[in-house]
């Protein structure tokens, strides 16, 4: 059996119409990463970023970094559209591959690009950048795994943490857990969907899942590009989820909280 290689593409900020905003106001979106898992021949991707332009330069990185091999599947960790709405660009790119999550996954997917939703929460916000058709995954199977070369990948459902149903890959010969959005490296966690201390629980409820898997490495959905991919960012991640508790319990709304 073959060994495997973990390698993480980390997509710098870019930057977004604000809604409501006046005429020029932009903000940044957080760096975000794919990651690729590869053995002797075959590769596996996690998570395909979302504009034309980052899938490109996704499928170049891939081209790159291995080389002769074939990439064989994507799965996508969790609903959100800035880990999925890449996969059209992606497979212009490279021969056939299989794209796949879990049902919970694909349903919040479905939400994303129905048209109305889509318009409010990705193409204006990202005019004329996002090529969206024809990107639904296939349902994993009932094992909730994937294989490459002999290794196991596991999923597990993980349940809400920034967004709901999200999930995360474990290879335990890697000792390597991709976390999708659950861990947050170095960059400030979207909190938006998290806006119930119920909600919040749950995100550390998954967190706290991670971390007795006890894994050397985490790579976390955003990350600081460089920022050590280390298992102290599902610790950084609970504290700062607690620390915004805290916070929020001591002020009166959004705006005290964010010059806390």
């Amino acid at each position: 059996m073959s060994s495997l290689r973990a390698d993480v593409f980390t997509t710098p900020s870019i930057p977004f119409v604000v809604p409501g905003g006046k005429p020029g106001d932009m903000a940044y979106w957080s760096p975000t990463t794919a990651t690729l898992i590869s053995g002797e021949r075959e590769a596996i991707l996690v998570d395909a970023l979302w504009t034309i332009q980052q899938a490109n330069d996704l499928a170049d990185w891939i081209e790159k970094t291995i080389p002769g091999k074939r990439l064989t599947a994507v799965y996508i960790t969790h609903g959100h559209g800035d880990h999925f709405l890449g996969l059209k660009t992606l497979r212009k790119r490279f021969p056939p591959f299989k794209t796949l999550a879990t049902p919970r996954v694909i349903a919040r997917i479905k939400k994303e690009v129905e048209p109305k939703y889509y318009r409010r929460a990705w193409s204006n916000l990202f005019p004329n950048q996002i090529d969206h058709d024809d990107i639904l995954p296939d349902e994993l199977g009932v094992n909730c795994s994937l294989s490459l070369e002999g290794h196991i990948l596991q999923v597990y459902e993980a349940g809400d943490s920034d967004t709901t149903d999200t999930t995360f890959l474990h290879i335990p010969s890697l000792s390597l857990i991709v976390a999708g959005d659950i861990v947050y490296n170095d960059v400030h966690p979207f909190m938006g969907e998290a806006a119930t201390t119920e909600r919040r629980r749950s995100w550390l409820a998954c967190l706290h899942q991670i971390a007795k898997l006890k894994p050397h490495i985490v790579i976390a959905g955003h990350k600081r590009d460089g920022a050590v991919d280390g298992r102290n960012n599902v610790e950084a991640t609970i504290e700062y989820i607690e620390t915004f508790e805290k916070l929020l319990s001591r002020t009166g709304n959004a705006k005290e909280l964010f010059h806390h």
